[in-house]
């Protein structure tokens, strides 16, 4: 059986390559299988190691799926300071396209029943995420709201709203008819950038 390991394997396990490891394979299971198909077990089982190895890493598969949804927002806050993330509507392609990237990954990072959103780890990569989106959805006019709206927190949620939402559609496939009787129909990313244009504006 796989998980009688090898001297070599072994050492790895103390290095901590199993935890990478797992989290690859929970990974490619996520986006091949969905979210329903992430059991500890399983996951373990690809992996090629007994459901108790991952106790070290994880706890558990909660744990686990929180260690991946960090993972996830830890690329997003990557993809978001990248060169093309100066701007909102920039930001928002950005946001938009890494769930198109990796649609798994995205539901599973706003699934409070699946994941520990009181993990240290967790807290401080979203958060991370959340700032760098905040302040540059900062940059343009908010909607119009209520004065006591101070430092235009309610503007930002709206336009996160309409980014987050714009994310959603697309990955569910719900755009796929508008995508296909637009002139971009062979080009989701720039329908997607003009779409982020009319909510944002030319910013």
């Amino acid at each position: 059986m796989a998980d009688k390991l090898t001297s070599a394997g072994k050492d790895d396990y103390h290095h901590g390559n199993l935890r990478v490891e797992l989290l690859r394979v929970a990974r490619d299971m996520l986006e091949a299988e969905g979210i329903n198909a992430l059991k500890l077990r399983a996951i373990t089982r690809q992996a090629g190691v007994s459901a108790m190895a991952a106790t070290p890493h994880f706890g558990n598969l909660r744990g686990l799926l929180t260690a991946l949804a960090t993972q996830g927002f830890e690329e997003l806050a990557c993809s978001l300071r990248e060169g093309n993330g100066r701007s909102v509507k920039d930001a928002g392609l950005a946001y938009v396209l890494f769930a198109v990237r990796n649609p798994g990954l995205f539901t599973l990072m706003f699934r409070g029943d699946a994941i520990n959103r009181q993990d240290a780890a967790f807290t401080h990569a979203a958060q991370q995420s959340f700032g760098l989106l905040g302040q540059l959805l900062a940059q343009t006019e908010p909607p119009k709201t209520h004065k006591s709206d101070v430092g235009g927190a309610v503007g930002q949620a709206a336009l996160w709203a309409k980014v987050h939402g714009l994310a959603v559609l697309a990955i569910d496939g719900l755009l796929a008819p508008l995508v296909a009787q637009s002139g971009f129909a062979d080009h989701q990313e720039a329908f997607l950038a003009q779409a982020l244009d009319a909510m944002v504006g030319p910013v």
